[in-house]
C-alpha cells in the first residue's frame, strides 16, 4: 500500500514481510540527488526511526539504475554555502542509516556513481544486478568525497581499496564488487532480495536489533573521527568552485591549477596583511 506522497520518492509499506520499500524516484534523470529528495529522505528517515515494528528497507531506484549521484543541473546553481550546507545534510543522513533499528537492504541495479556510491554505502547490505558498473568518479567531477565514499568505506571495508577506487576513478562491475564485499550477491532475472526480507523478518526484534548495533560498535569510533575531517578537507579542496564549473560545462570546464590556487592565496594573504597593518 501508498505510504507517503514525495515527489522524488515512491514509498511502500509490505504487510507481509513487514518492510518498507523507498525508491529514488526520478527515472529521467537517473535517480539523481538534488535539494529535495535530501530533505525527503532525512523526514522519512527520521519517521521509520520511531516505528520499530517495522523490521527491513528496501532502498532501490526507479528503473534499471539506483543513482547517479548528484542533479548536475542543479548542482550547478549550489552556492558555496548551499553545497557546503547540502553535503553536511547527505553526510549525517547516511550516517543515521547505521543507527535505525532496520536492517537497510539497497538494490544497485545496474548501476551507481559519485554520491550515488556514498548513499549506498549506508545500507547494511547491498545487491546488484550482474551488470552493474558503480562509478567512483568524484575527483572527475570536482568533487571531494564528503558524505561516506572515504570514510565509511574506509570503517566497513579498507583504506587502500577506498584510496585506489578515488584517486584512480575507477568504475567496478560486479565481480570485483563481490570480490571487495561491496555487494553480497548478484543477480540476473530473478531478484533474491524478497525472500531475503521475508529470512529478516522472521526474525526477533531484540536479536536483530541489538546484533546491528554490535557490529558498528568496532567501526563507531573510526566513523566518528571522520565525519569532522572529511568535512573539512571537502570545504579545503572545493573552494576553486571548480565542481560548479564542471556540473554547468562538463569536459569543457575550465578549472583551476594548483599553481594558480596557490597564487591567489598568496595575493589574498598579502592583502590581508596589508590591510591589518
Amino acid at each position: 500500500m501508498s505510504l507517503f506522497s514525495y515527489n522524488t520518492l515512491s514509498v511502500d509499506l509490505s504487510k507481509e514481510t513487514r518492510s518498507i520499500s523507498i525508491k529514488l524516484n526520478r527515472p529521467e534523470v537517473q535517480n539523481a540527488i538534488n535539494t529535495e529528495m535530501i530533505f525527503e529522505l532525512e523526514t522519512l528517515f527520521s519517521w521509520i526511526s520511531t516505528h520499530l515494528e517495522i523490521k527491513s528497507i528496501h532502498l532501490s531506484g526507479s528503473g534499471d539504475y539506483f543513482c547517479k549521484g548528484l542533479d548536475d543541473e542543479e548542482f550547478a546553481t549550489w552556492s558555496e554555502e548551499k553545497r557546503q550546507k547540502n553535503f553536511e545534510k547527505l553526510q549525517k543522513l547516511i550516517y543515521s542509516m547505521y543507527f535505525l533499528p532496520q536492517t537497510i537492504i539497497a538494490d544497485l541495479g545496474k548501476g551507481c556513481e559519485g554520491l550515488g556510491v556514498e548513499l549506498a554505502m549506508g545500507a547494511d547490505i547491498r545487491f546488484a544486478n550482474e551488470d552493474v558498473k558503480v562509478k567512483f568518479n568524484h575527483l572527475q567531477k570536482g568533487i571531494v568525497p564528503s558524505c561516506g565514499a572515504v570514510n565509511f568505506t574506509s570503517a566497513v571495508l579498507n583504506n587502500a581499496s577506498a584510496r585506489q577506487w578515488l584517486l584512480l576513478s575507477k568504475t567496478l562491475n560486479s565481480q570485483e564488487l563481490l570480490r571487495h564485499h561491496i555487494i553480497s550477491e548478484n543477480y540476473t532475472e530473478t531478484n533474491p532480495i524478497p525472500s531475503y526480507l521475508k529470512t529478516i523478518c522472521s526474525q526477533p526484534d531484540v536479536a536483530r536489533i541489538q546484533t546491528k548495533r554490535s557490529l558498528l560498535e568496532p567501526i563507531l569510533k573510526n566513523l566518528d573521527h571522520g565525519l569532522e575531517w572529511e568535512k573539512r578537507f571537502s570545504i579545503a579542496g572545493m573552494c576553486t568552485g571548480d565542481w560548479k564549473e564542471i556540473a554547468k560545462h562538463g569536459e569543457a570546464a575550465q578549472t583551476t591549477s594548483a599553481r594558480e590556487l596557490s597564487s591567489r592565496l598568496k595575493r589574498e594573504r598579502a592583502e590581508q596583511m596589508s590591510s591589518n597593518s
